[in-house]
């Protein structure tokens, strides 16, 4: 997985170096892509608890407070297995929807304030090292750049400075053989949070 994220790392600066100044916004100290949660695959969710366990014992309490905060606050919507801290893999498009617009305004529990650094930069997971360029697949944007870059790009400019989410295909499959290790459907995911807390990954980081 960790060769996955070399991966993910490397097409983000290749993106970045088909800009020219002015278009990216990124910078040491924006956070603006972590607040709000997103789904996390399971190998993914296995270097984070990898991260919080290296914390020091301040920042990995910070960390599970916070994680429980969420994981609570958000249990009734959650589609899922809050305890475990798996998604359902049948869930519903409108099912998600619902759960990550309640979670939309929550920071990641791995953000310092005021610094806005990530306390778990190395095993931070695939989406946050692709955001802030556009995502594409088959030569198409799916998913636009974030809102402070490119600003007022075209379609075309945002495809030539777009991520190629076909590089990071092999992430799929190690996710697969890890959830047969874990004896969890291939196919599950979780949370940053539920990462943090949920059974299905062992006790809470102490």
């Amino acid at each position: 997985m960790k060769k996955a994220f070399r991966v993910a790392s490397a097409a983000w600066d290749r993106a970045a170096e088909r800009t020219v100044p002015g278009e990216i916004a990124c910078r040491a100290g924006c956070f603006g892509c972590c607040v709000g949660l997103f789904d996390i695959s399971l190998s993914e969710a296995v270097l984070v608890r990898e991260g919080v366990a290296r914390l020091t014992v301040g920042d990995r309490e910070d960390v599970i407070g916070r994680a429980r905060r969420i994981v609570e606050e958000s249990a009734t919507a959650f589609p899922g297995d809050p305890r475990t801290g798996l998604l359902d893999p049948d869930r519903s498009e409108d099912a998600d929807d619902d759960y990550f617009a309640v979670v939309a305004d929550r920071a990641c529990p791995m953000l310092e304030l005021p610094s806005g650094r990530c306390r778990i930069y190395e095993e931070r997971p695939i989406t946050c090292r692709t955001y802030g360029f556009a995502w594409s697949r088959d030569g198409a944007v799916f998913h636009p750049p974030c809102g402070l870059n490119l600003p007022g790009a075209s379609g075309e400019r945002q495809l030539e400075t777009s991520v190629d989410i076909d590089v990071l295909d092999q992430a799929e499959d190690v996710a697969a053989e890890l959830a047969t290790g874990l004896g969890i459907e291939p196919g599950c995911e979780t949370t940053i949070p539920h990462a943090v807390l949920g059974t299905a990954f062992g006790p809470a980081p102490g």
